[in-house]
């Protein structure tokens, strides 16, 4: 589930940035790469984010078994 919230998240930020290349008419190439890149990371970030607080509240709800000390 989670990978497939990934690519939902990867195809709405490509679309984001799809949508946006036809609204620069008068702006240059690299002022278009920047804003495509600033969408991007921002994806990339959250993406991040919201990863770490899977991870952290499956580890906090399934904790490791506790480690056996001794003979």
């Amino acid at each position: 589930m989670i990978q497939a919230v990934i690519i939902a998240v990867a195809v709405v930020a490509l679309g984001f940035t799809w949508r946006n290349r036809h609204r620069v008419a008068g702006r240059s190439w690299i002022e278009t790469f920047r804003t495509k890149m600033k969408i991007i990371f921002l994806v990339l970030v959250m993406c991040s984010l919201c990863s770490k607080v899977v991870v952290h509240t499956y580890r906090h709800f399934n904790p490791p078994p506790a480690p056996i000390i001794g003979p």
